[in-house]
This record gives C-alpha cells, sequence and structure tokens, in this order.
C-alpha cells in the first residue's frame, strides 16, 4: 500500500509539473549567473590588457585642457572594475548599455543599428553549416563505407583548413553571397561533434531493434535520430552562434560589411569598455540562453525517475 502511494505520488501531473517548475528556476539562476560572469569576465580582460590606460587623444592638440580632463576622470572611474560593472549592470536593466567611449553615441543605437546585418548572416551561417554538416557527418557515419568517410573527413578538414577571412575574401571578389562563405566555415567546425554524435545513435540498441522491425527510413531519423539527439543539438546550435559571431569578426572587417563583427573589432582596437561591456552580455544571453533551452528540453523529454 505505501509503495503504491509512493508510486502515485511521484508519477503524477502534479509532481511532474513541480519538476518541471525546479528545473525551470533552476536553469534562470543558472542562465543569470552565466550572463554575470561573461560580461565581468569581458570587462576584466579589456580593462587588464596592455595599454588600456594609454589614450591616443592625449596628445591631440586639439582637444582642450578640460575635454583632457573629463577622459582621464573617465578612465578613472572605469579603473574601479568591480564598482563600474555593477553600476553598469544596474543600468543595462534599465536598458542603458552606456555611451561608447570611441563613437559617443549610445550603446544601444550602435548596436540596434548593425544587429541586422549580423543576425542575418549568423542565422544563416549556423542553420546551413549545421545542415550541411549534418549531412556530411551522415555520409561518414551511416552507409558505412570506408570511401564515404574518407571523402566526408577530407572536404571538412579541407574547409577547417582554410581561414574564414579568406574564404569570405574570394566570396566577396566574385560578388557571391557572403552567407554561403559563413555556412562553409561553420560547417567543418560543427563536424567532427555531430559525426561523434550520430556515430553513437547508430550503434544505439534502440535503433537496432526499430531497424530490425522494418520501420520505415523517417521514422527512425524522427524517433530515434533526431529526438534523442535533440538537446545536443541545441546545445551544439548556442556553440556553432559564438562560433559564427568570431567568423564574422574578421569576415565584416575585410569585406566591409556594418555589422557588429566590424564594430567588434573597432571597439577592440579602441578599447572601448562600455561597447565591449555590452556587445559581452548580448552575447553571453544568446548563448547561455539556447544552453538553458537545451537542457530543459533534455530534462522535460526524459521522465524523473524514483527509487525508494
Amino acid at each position: 500500500m505505501k509503495a503504491g502511494w509512493w508510486s502515485s505520488a511521484t508519477s503524477g501531473p502534479d509532481f511532474l509539473r513541480h519538476v518541471v517548475v525546479r528545473r525551470l528556476a533552476r536553469s534562470l539562476v543558472s542562465l543569470v549567473l552565466a550572463v554575470l560572469a561573461g560580461g565581468f569576465i569581458a570587462s576584466a580582460l579589456v580593462r587588464y590588457s596592455p595599454g588600456f590606460d594609454i589614450d591616443e587623444n592625449s596628445w591631440n592638440p586639439q582637444i582642450s585642457a578640460a575635454t583632457l580632463a573629463a577622459m582621464h576622470a573617465r578612465r578613472e572611474y572605469e579603473n574601479r572594475l568591480p564598482r563600474f560593472y555593477a553600476r553598469y549592470i544596474g543600468k543595462a536593466l534599465r536598458g542603458d548599455l552606456g555611451e561608447s567611449d570611441s563613437f559617443h553615441v549610445p550603446v544601444t543605437g550602435l548596436l540596434r543599428q548593425r544587429a541586422g546585418v549580423t543576425a542575418q548572416l549568423m542565422a544563416t551561417g549556423v542553420v546551413g553549416g549545421m545542415l550541411l554538416g549534418g549531412m556530411l557527418a551522415w555520409v561518414a557515419v551511416w552507409p558505412r563505407r570506408g570511401v564515404f568517410e574518407v571523402t566526408a573527413v577530407t572536404v571538412s578538414g579541407l574547409l577547417l583548413a582554410v581561414p574564414p577571412a579568406v574564404l569570405a575574401l574570394a566570396f566577396f571578389l566574385q560578388s557571391a553571397p557572403l552567407g554561403i562563405a559563413v555556412i562553409l566555415a561553420i560547417l567543418p567546425r560543427v563536424f567532427g561533434t555531430m559525426r561523434a554524435l550520430w556515430s553513437d545513435l547508430y550503434n544505439s540498441g534502440a535503433l537496432l531493434a526499430a531497424r530490425a522491425r522494418g520501420m520505415a527510413p523517417w521514422v527512425l531519423a524522427l524517433r530515434y535520430v533526431l529526438r534523442p539527439a535533440a538537446s545536443q543539438l541545441i546545445a551544439l546550435a548556442g556553440v556553432a552562434l559564438v562560433m559564427a559571431f568570431g567568423v564574422l569578426i574578421p569576415i565584416e572587417a575585410i569585406c566591409d560589411v556594418p555589422g557588429v563583427g566590424q564594430l567588434t573589432l573597432q571597439a577592440a582596437n579602441a578599447r572601448d569598455l562600455p561597447l565591449l561591456c555590452g556587445m559581452a552580455l548580448i552575447i553571453t544571453l544568446m548563448v547561455a540562453s539556447v544552453a538553458a533551452f537545451g537542457d530543459l528540453i533534455d530534462n522535460v523529454s526524459s521522465r524523473p525517475e524514483t527509487t525508494l
């Protein structure tokens, strides 16, 4: 009687709802901590980088003494990193990411102007790179033929050996879409992970039993490949977003694309702490949200088990 009560209490809809809410709250706390830590680490890297205290405007004769004094006072304020970051987070919660030191305009306006171009290239690169990378990894695993595996690995290795900026420059000179260059840059960077994932699923007992029962290929793909791999694919997509942004920095700079990647390089060269801190918060929030969503799907899809 007691065992039956415990089983019903730990498997009913109320208990499952409680588990989901608890895991959602835990994911939310982890997300907030990751964003705060990511922004602080980025700020510390900029603040303690060599030459941060040096301002090229100090030797500009066209700048008045009062302006120089104000600039030095602002630098002194930014030198106190914990205090600066605490105040910055307080303003960020109200939608104010500060004012750029190098552009002298609000950071929010700068990012709003340039985010569309970069977001489009990132989405194209991540979606296309994961689709083509997954197909190439499938060719390397599923047919179980050595020539296919060698060909897939060779193609991935060749694409990985070409710097993304060189690849994009070739497309730019031929007036070809830069999105294809981003796709080809992301493809080899997700190929290894997807190849390992497909290999594990190919050897799983559930998939072997389903194939023995003669299930249709599309059922096998949806139920025994994509569904078990959903959380890992979502987490990989979050990592691919970071890689896509890193790839876009040299691409946008060399091809003169007015996006956030080009802005990041300019801010890094100018050691623009408010601008870099704001971009770090946004990028960390984006990646951590994708990772948390993947963990939530993995937790919800698996039924909680309890033992006496």
